[in-house]
């Protein structure tokens, strides 16, 4: 039975992503999220997945101004990387953006996190 838990807690910790290094550096990450026609985007979440080596998920709930802050699980930041960015929608708002930036295989918008302030710019065009 030890060695279910055992297995059991080393899978969750893996599959978290899980380094056994400790706390990832964070780095302040906000930005804008405007659409084709330069107005904000005023919904949704604005997520970032890993396209490289020591890049986190990451994600931010985008404001009525087209504003986001970025976090990485419940700690404000992102670690450094690169990222495919993409958003996400309520179900009754995903009309108001096209599907291609609804994923983040399809979205074409890659963004990178360096160590210090980040101030990002995401144009849904």
């Amino acid at each position: 039975m030890r060695n279910l838990w055992l297995m059991v807690i080393f899978l969750f910790m893996v599959g978290c992503g899980y380094s056994g290094t400790g706390k990832p550096t964070l780095n302040p990450a906000k930005g804008k999220v405007s659409l084709g026609t330069g107005s904000p985007l005023a919904f949704g979440t604005l997520a970032l997945e890993p396209a490289g080596v020591g890049a986190i998920r990451c994600q931010g709930k985008i404001g009525t101004d087209g504003t986001f802050e970025l976090e990485t699980g419940t700690e404000k930041g992102a670690s450094a990387g690169k990222y495919k960015a993409y958003v996400t929608l309520p179900l009754n708002k995903s009309k108001g953006v096209p599907k291609k930036f609804q994923s983040d295989e399809t979205s074409g918008i890659e963004v990178e996190i360096v160590t210090g302030d980040n101030d990002l710019d995401i144009k849904l065009k």
